[in-house]
């Protein structure tokens, strides 16, 4: 037997076949043993009963129901005529469009018995006992591959997954982070952007110190993100996250903060079939925990633990969506009166710009706040808007607008009805510098307008930071 293989060298992770067989000379049957024959018909067999292991490539079940009736139209041909690799090819290709990847590989594997040496194969076969999670066999398939001296572009996807199989391998992943840098303020003292106090009937000056003043301040911050690969045939993993920050000032020292967050989350990779809220794609549920603790000049002023239940996914447009509903009991040292917890829901959409690789989105908050005292209930409404681009030298450009309107359900003692309006505006630069380093520009405007004087800020706060990611 002669056969000779054509066979593109593209790969990509939904497995796309594509092969030309040419039978040079006549197959004679009847040199195959009678036992290769019967592996042949039983390894057919099983491969048409197997159950889908993966979800099909195909949604429409018009579509999908097509592919199930060529499927078996190719297998009764292949009772015919069990050794057509051309028809050998069509059946596994098939089997991938409906997501029976291990029949599939079951063909796979009996074409090499014919002819072992056809790298075209190999790689496929490595590919998807990858998808199976299977990575001893993925590994010995992709290396084999690199034997027959492939392509650079080829070379350098099989070297891709097999990094990735030694990532997988491996159910911890981490990352550190660390970042040192300045910002200057104009509002160091947290000054109110007002010249008089109502309270009651009597009007008071705002005395000159109690007014915003600029200040410059040192930034710190390390994260430290773990992974956890739970080895789910769905990929499902736990996230565990830590960062500590702190804004040391020059001159306001008495306004030194530093904050201290931790959180777990839990992904769970759902079928698309199983839950379709929203129809998405690749649809994530994500229960989080997260605490938070704040510190201002070495005194505890606020701990919040929050809950959060998030679900995410894509949609037919292409964008990302992430609905979320959490629930954030706050606790504050200095004024109990304030202590209560947040119910809110927010509803986001991520979109990437067409022909382009700028990224934008909008995401809608509304929360309700319960405190021990009544005038501290209040209802707020968010809107955020962000948008991202590369831009020259490989410099990302990214900003975010975001707006608040937080109205309290009764009046303040002494000062009267309290409704809050804030808006903040962010500019961030980022470049990054070799491997491990990278330099961040930011500019953040922030106005806060209220019925009560006391409560209006205003202040622009501009920062560079060098930030480390590199660790052994």
């Amino acid at each position: 037997m002669s056969i000779s293989v054509v066979y593109d060298y593209t790969l990509s992770i939904k497995v796309r076949i594509i092969a030309i067989f040419k039978i040079t000379k006549l197959f004679q049957l009847t040199m195959i043993s009678a036992r290769l024959i019967g592996v042949i018909f039983v390894t057919l067999f099983s491969v048409s009963i197997v159950a889908q292991n993966v979800s099909p490539l195909i949604s429409d079940p018009q579509e999908l129901a097509a592919v199930e009736k060529k499927k078996e139209d190719v297998f009764k041909e292949l009772f015919k005529d069990p050794t057509n690799l051309s028809l050998l090819f069509e059946y596994a290709n098939l089997s991938i469009t409906v997501g029976d990847l291990e029949g599939a590989i079951g063909v796979f594997e009996q074409m090499l018995i014919y002819d072992s040496e056809l790298p075209r194969i190999r790689l496929e076969l490595g590919v998807l006992y990858f998808r199976l999670g299977a990575f001893a066999l993925a590994n010995n398939y992709l290396k084999s591959v690199k034997e027959f001296d492939p392509p650079p572009e080829v070379e350098a996807k099989v070297d891709e997954f097999l990094e990735s199989i030694v990532s997988a391998e491996n159910p911890f992943q981490w990352q550190q982070n660390l970042s040192i840098g300045f910002k200057r303020t104009t509002n160091g003292n947290s000054g109110i952007n007002a010249d008089f106090i109502e309270i009651g009937d009597f009007l008071l000056e705002v005395d000159p110190n109690s007014k915003r003043q600029s200040d410059r301040s040192t930034l710190y911050n390390y994260s430290f993100s773990l992974d956890y690969d739970l080895n789910h045939p769905r990929g499902d993993n736990v996230q565990y996250f830590f960062s500590y920050g702190a804004d040391r000032l020059d001159t306001f020292s008495q306004f030194d903060v530093q904050s201290n967050v931790f959180s777990v989350r839990r992904n769970f990779n759902l079928d698309e079939n199983f839950f379709t809220f929203f129809n998405l794609e690749d649809p994530v549920f994500a229960p989080n925990i997260n605490l938070l603790r704040v510190v201002l000049n070495r005194q505890e002023i606020l701990r919040s633990g929050r809950i959060s239940l998030d679900y995410s996914g894509q949609l037919d447009d292409g964008s990302s969506m992430l609905f979320s509903y959490y629930w954030d009991e706050k606790i504050f040292r200095l004024g109990r009166q304030k202590n209560g917890r947040i119910n809110g829901i927010s509803f986001g959409q991520s979109y990437v710009w067409p022909g382009s690789q700028a990224l934008y989105g909008y995401r809608i908050i509304l929360e309700n706040y319960q405190a021990n005292a009544e005038y501290e209930f209040y209802e707020n409404y968010g809107l955020e808007f962000s948008y991202s681009q590369p831009i020259w030298e490989n410099w990302q450009f990214s900003s975010k607008y975001s707006y608040q309107d937080k109205s309290h359900d009764e009046d303040y003692p002494l000062f009267g009805s309290r409704h809050d309006q804030m808006e903040s505006l962010r500019f961030n630069l980022l470049k990054p510098m070799g491997v491990c380093w990278s330099l961040n520009l930011g500019l953040v405007l922030n106005d806060s307008r209220s019925t009560i004087n006391i409560y209006k800020r205003r202040a622009n706060n501009f920062s560079a930071q060098i930030n480390y990611q590199c660790w052994k």
